[in-house]
């Protein structure tokens, strides 16, 4: 089962309404298996732009709903209201011997998409991007329909990771280093610090990168748990919240990380929360915190599931998204909030003010 709360707006929480809910709210297709349910295989990742939510599953097959007017969510329509029955995202044939055909990673910034195909050689965009989101050449601002990045991923390389925030996207290849597109005027791409129209090597990365994140005007990219390294890109400028000045060092045996707009928030094997960043709305997580054992940083809060299998929400709720009850303007501060969910949590996501949970059941032990 997959539960939604927060900002809907659009409809892209795909529960058959445009209100917002704050409490998790189940999307069920009645008799039939809801398509953002994904596979009996279950949920792989949950990834939302400022209006449109995407859901990967573990079959390489891509829901969307939401806001999808302009292509955003990788279908053809022509409607202009918001899609409140989520569709399949059509998945290209890729010619992969002993593998399955479709989407092995994805990521979404505020109005555009980003698929990469099973094989990691196959990276394809859509919807609009003002300053270069979508990779496509200089000028180019919107795809209506899903559009290959030609010469990308480099010969004999192949994407591992894709992220994105509101404007920018990086790629991290197999052979450790990082690539970035879209507005860079922070530095979250590199040198120069200007917006990147096609996909642009960031140099300078002084070890062999295994994941990264992306935050508004900042990008932080991780080396082997092993080792910790470390390397905080952006903002340039005016680095209000911290996120550059605050920066860890190092992180070994570090279990995953996400970023939020203005936070960077990395889980260690401990299950102990290494934060720093932007905290005006409780964004940090509070030293009562339980150990943790999965993490999701939305545009500004967090959800994250516990060791002993709860469900918990903290930083700025104003849409719902971090339950109830909240304060000021939506906070949830110095502490956290705990979501009533139905059933053994499988895992957690977040996006532009939602929250999503998916739960084991019937479907998911096929």
């Amino acid at each position: 089962m997959l539960y939604a709360l927060g900002s809907n707006g659009s409809g892209q929480l795909g529960i058959g309404h445009l209100e917002d809910v704050p409490t998790p709210t189940p999307i069920s297709g009645g008799s039939e298996r809801h398509p953002l349910l994904g596979s009996s295989k279950g949920i792989d990742r949950i990834v939302a732009g400022g209006n449109h939510t995407l859901v990967l599953d573990k079959d390489g097959i891509v829901s969307a709903t939401g806001e999808k007017t302009d292509g955003r969510c990788g279908l053809v329509c022509n409607e202009s209201s918001a899609q409140l029955r989520p569709l399949m995202v059509d998945v290209d044939p890729v010619q992969q011997s002993g593998r399955p055909l479709g989407i092995e990673h994805l990521a979404a910034t505020w109005a555009a998409s980003v698929f990469v195909e099973v094989g990691g050689e196959i990276v394809s965009v859509c919807g609009t991007g003002e300053s270069g989101e979508l990779g496509l050449g200089t000028g180019v601002k919107v795809a209506k329909e899903r559009t290959a990045i030609e010469g990308f991923p480099p010969t004999g390389t192949k994407v591992v990771l894709v992220a994105a925030c509101m404007a920018h996207v990086v790629a991290v290849l197999s052979n450790g280093e990082v690539w970035g597109w879209g507005k860079g005027r922070k530095g979250q791409l590199g040198e120069p610090c200007i917006d990147v129209w096609q996909p642009r090597k960031i140099e300078g990365v002084p070890f062999q990168a295994v994941t990264a994140v992306c935050g508004k005007d900042f990008t932080c990219v991780l080396g082997a748990p092993s080792s910790g390294e470390i390397l905080l890109l952006g903002p340039k400028g005016n680095d209000r919240f911290g996120v550059r000045a605050n920066a860890l060092s190092a992180v070994p045996d570090w279990k995953s990380i996400t970023a939020s707009w203005g936070s960077v928030f990395v889980l260690m094997e401990t299950g102990k929360i290494l934060a720093w960043g932007r905290n005006d709305h409780g964004q940090l997580p509070s030293r009562s915190l339980p150990k943790i054992a999965k993490l999701a940083a939305g545009s500004e809060h967090c959800i994250a599931l516990s060791s002993d299998g709860r469900v918990l929400a903290w930083g700025w709720g104003e849409h719902g998204n971090c339950g109830q009850p909240t304060h000021g303007q939506g906070d949830v501060k110095s502490g956290y909030n705990q979501l009533p969910v139905d059933g053994e949590v499988d895992n957690v996501f977040a996006g532009c003010a939602t929250s999503f949970i998916s739960t084991v059941d019937d479907h998911d032990t096929d």
